[in-house]
This record gives C-alpha cells, sequence and structure tokens, in this order.
C-alpha cells in the first residue's frame, strides 16, 4: 500500500497510510471536500470518495423515483389531504380524528 498526499495551501503534505487518512476523515481532522493525491494511481479524489460519501449530503444524492405502487400510495395520500382545489384540508375537513 503507497497510500496518499493530502493537498493543502501549501502544496502536497505526506505521504499517509489510507488507514490515517480514513481515520483523519472519520474524526473530522480532515474535511470531505479535502482533496487527496492516490500515489498508487497519480489521481487526484476527494477525502468523501475515498470514504463512499457524497459531496454534499442530501443536495446532490440521487432520488429514487417511486414505483407504481408508491405512486398510487402518495396519490391515495395527496387525495385525502386535499380538496378539488389542491388546497388542504384540516383534520375536521377530512374526518380524521388524530
Amino acid at each position: 500500500m503507497i497510500g496518499f498526499k493530502v493537498l493543502t495551501k501549501q502544496g502536497l503534505k505526506g505521504p499517509f497510510k489510507k488507514s490515517s487518512i480514513l481515520k483523519a476523515i472519520t474524526s473530522a481532522e480532515i474535511p470531505l471536500q479535502a482533496r487527496l493525491l492516490d500515489l498508487e494511481t497519480g489521481r487526484y479524489l476527494s477525502a468523501a470518495e475515498l470514504v463512499g460519501e457524497q459531496e454534499g449530503g442530501l443536495a446532490s444524492a440521487t432520488v429514487k423515483k417511486p414505483n407504481e405502487a408508491e405512486r398510487q400510495e402518495l396519490s391515495d395520500i395527496h387525495d385525502h389531504v386535499t380538496d378539488d382545489s389542491g388546497e388542504l384540508r384540516l383534520d375536521e375537513e377530512t374526518g380524521s380524528r388524530d
């Protein structure tokens, strides 16, 4: 295992073993946006890529489209809580006791 170098404002620092880099990332000593140079491949990657995270959290996460059963359930819920004009109804209007 050759390891990684960390790109800083002062240039590349290291080399560091992968286990050391992973420990630093998980203990928040290295941010997920940090750029790392993989000395084995010569490729730059983000710390997030190394640990299998997506940078940006939910904003950049892919959204799974609902299947037909889920789509029908969502439609039923929508129909239950809205009136013909698309406005939300209060519980007493829907007959709910919750």
